[in-house]
């Protein structure tokens, strides 16, 4: 076998294959701890509890936008994609990583279980005015309209949420509105990181 595909396949098990397993089996033990049946783990959520088809099915999309938007801006900054200034590709990271943070929050409900909604509330708000204002840069230059349009709908999202109680709509009408808003929030977020990533990788390195 040749050096290289040698030293592929490592790079492969050390960096792919070892922390995924890691993960599978510290999934199994803590639920195995918790008196949660493997089961219930290693199945599909909407096949253990008998859904029908579609149920959550916009949901579920709103979690592969996050996850396209965290994976694109990170493995570009990761692997050098990004050029120009060391801000951009570090504005990359930060927004990548809370990309990736915003998924798992939805996805394993990390604001209405653990930390309470105002808090994490807060807490975004107060990280999204941290990107405006140390990567104003960056933003002018790369469809910085699009990113506020995405924290637009986002912050729409998250204040209907807030206030639902004084809508003299009912609750599913209410719903409408703020579930659309974030979906079409999140969809903004991913193509100002496919914007930013596609326009920053043609930049001269010098």
């Amino acid at each position: 076998m040749p050096a290289e595909s040698r030293s592929t396949i490592r790079s492969t098990v050390l960096t792919t294959l070892f922390p995924a397993a890691l993960l599978y089996l510290l999934a199994l033990t803590w639920s195995a701890a918790e008196g949660i049946s493997s089961t219930k783990v290693l199945r599909d959520l909407a096949q253990d509890c008998d859904a029908p088809l579609g149920q959550g099915f916009l949901s579920s999309v709103g979690y592969l936008l996050w996850m396209a938007a965290a994976a694109i801006a990170l493995f570009a900054a990761a692997t050098g994609q990004i050029k120009g200034s060391l801000v951009n590709r570090q504005f990359a990271f930060c927004g990548g990583g809370f990309s990736l943070w915003l998924c798992l929050d939805d996805m394993f409900l990390v604001h209405d279980r653990y930390l309470g909604q105002s808090f994490l509330y807060v807490t975004y708000s107060v990280f999204t005015v941290l990107l405006l204002l140390c990567f104003r840069k960056p933003l002018k230059k790369f469809a910085g309209d699009t990113f506020l349009l995405s924290v637009v709908l986002l912050g729409s999202s998250v204040l209907i949420d807030a206030f639902q109680g004084i809508f003299p709509a009912s609750y599913e009408t209410v719903q409408l509105f703020e579930e659309g808003a974030k979906f079409l929030g999140i969809a903004a977020w991913l193509a100002f990181w496919c914007h930013y990533v596609n326009a920053t990788s043609k930049l001269s390195s010098i």
